[in-house]
């Protein structure tokens, strides 16, 4: 049997295990056999006649791990908050091309960037050097945990078999011509354009992904040994709040036939008033009935002003509410603060009155979520209302890293998820060397105390109590709680413009 196996023998449920969790992948090892299990007649029928003419078809190739395949940069158009072009939201920037001097079409067609990527994806000889310059956390990822997004892709998408075929079509007409060309509707454009604004504080966050966590900066909630320098951080601010819309909108109308989803990402994306002018020219426009609409979200919020997203959500084709949900109740409501999980819950339970719309969770495993994220998962079981969950693990900051907990709670943990490798694989690598624990404990109590005079506050032991015997206040640190204290009243000196 290839799906893993519950401790009673019983196959886990589809919705935990379709996104990609759950394969029997090992830390250097992937392992592909839950790709390409569902197939087309036709896409069964070319394999015959490929292997017939003494060729190995593509799809064995990529199941054989003779070619480094992945399906995003055939089907994915990607910015980042800065505007910059990446392949995915895991990969490396593209040193010169932004939203702001390329389209998105050019981005896909002459950039050399997902020119070379697909052509070194295709070629069994390749040295892969633009993949491990560009795609370096997922070959990182498999490395450490045997899973990345470019695995989890692969699963979902080529167990769909109409959008399978179509991806396959391009695929072919990349290799015989060497050029991408718009076809077939198989693009996914992701957004991260609508700025950073966001109404949660979430511990492990990128500052500049989140307007709450700069305001909290600015007022002091600041570590210098897990965030690095607070100027030099804070220099990329005013780039990442700032509008970067201009002409993009036009843009994805001009690629709307071969435009199979959007994916809007924030901050969060449902409290951005300018996300709502894009989906009110997708409906105008007649596009929205074929389109899928995608968002990351923390789904604590759905109304912005005058706009309700449950509005919107009857003229797509379909919906997916993605929750970064990582603990349930007082957890994420400690880990991503101003987070209340009664609104998530209710939230959910709207999304689920609208035929067209599922709700997936996608968390990230991390130094505090592994302690509990066996309840997710248990959560999920017990409520079939999420169609998928998928999470990712924490990179950076390496502090936040789930295997710099201590011995003792990781040994504790493993058990626990037996039926899960890569989370196991994270629990089973030693502690970075250069990560004091210490510091991520003054980072936390630090936002306890920033947090104790308002309906947010919580205290890092209540919530997790097993972490408070490895505490030591009194050990040295290479940045003591006094600096801390004097860099932030220097900081609260300081004017951060453009700041939500």
């Amino acid at each position: 049997m290839t799906q893993q196996q519950q401790n009673d023998g019983e196959p886990l449920a589809k919705h935990l295990t379709k996104g990609g969790p759950g394969d029997r992948s090992t830390p250097g090892n992937v392992n592909t056999e839950e790709w390409f299990v569902d197939l087309s007649k036709a896409t069964q029928n070319n394999i015959t006649l490929t292997e017939a003419s003494g060729e190995k078809p593509l799809i064995k190739q990529a199941l054989d791990k003779d070619i480094f395949f992945c399906t995003i940069p055939f089907t994915q158009v990607y910015s980042e908050i800065d505007g910059r072009y990446q392949a995915c939201c895991f990969g490396k920037p593209d040193e010169k091309l932004t939203v702001t001097n390329t389209s998105l079409k050019d981005w896909m067609i002459d950039s050399d960037y997902m020119n070379n990527l697909r052509s070194e994806m295709l070629d069994p000889d390749s040295d892969l050097k633009t993949v491990k310059k560009n795609c370096t956390r997922c070959v990182s990822d498999e490395n450490k945990y045997g899973r990345s997004r470019r695995t989890n892709c692969l699963k979902i998408h080529t167990n769909n078999p109409e959008f399978w075929d179509d991806i396959e079509q391009s695929v072919d007409r990349v290799k015989e011509t060497g050029k991408f060309t718009f076809e077939e509707r198989i693009i996914e454009i992701q957004l991260k354009i609508f700025g950073s604004e966001c109404n949660i504080d979430c511990y492990m966050c990128t500052h500049q992904n989140s307007t709450t966590r700069m305001n909290q900066a600015k007022k002091g909630l600041w570590n210098t040994e897990v965030f690095g320098a607070l100027p030099i951080v804070q220099e990329k601010w005013d780039l990442v709040t700032s509008d970067k819309t201009k002409g993009v909108v036009e843009q994805i109308i001009e690629l709307g036939p071969y435009i199979r989803s959007i994916k809007i990402i924030g901050g969060e994306p449902l409290i951005m008033k300018k996300h709502y002018e894009l989906l009110d020219v997708l409906i105008e426009g007649g596009h929205a009935e074929h389109i899928y609409l995608k968002y990351q979200t923390n789904l604590t919020k759905t109304k912005k002003g005058k706009h309700n997203i449950f509005k919107y959500l009857p003229h797509f084709r379909r919906v997916s509410m993605v929750a970064s949900v990582d603990g349930i109740g007082p957890v994420i409501e400690y880990m991503r603060r101003r987070t209340e999980w009664k609104d998530l819950e209710f939230n959910i339970t709207e999304c689920g009155k609208y035929p067209n719309v599922d709700v997936d969770f996608n968390g990230l495993v991390g130094f505090l979520s592994v302690m509990r994220f066996y309840e997710v998962i248990d959560w999920c079981k017990d409520h079939p209302v999420i169609d998928q969950l998928n999470w990712a693990h924490i990179d950076s900051p390496k502090h936040l890293r789930a295997n710099n907990l201590p011995r003792k709670i990781k040994d504790a943990l493993i058990p626990k998820y037996q039926e899960w490798p890569d989370i196991v694989a994270s629990l089973e690598m030693e502690a970075d060397p250069d990560i004091d624990i210490q510091n991520v404990f003054d980072y936390l109590l630090m936002a306890d105390k920033h947090y104790s005079k308002t309906k947010w506050k919580a205290n890092l032991f209540d919530v997790f109590p097993e972490l408070e015997e490895f505490y030591d206040p009194d050990a040295p640190r290479s940045t003591t709680q006094a600096d801390l204290f004097a860099e932030w009243s220097k900081v609260d000196k300081e004017p951060v413009a453009n700041i939500l």
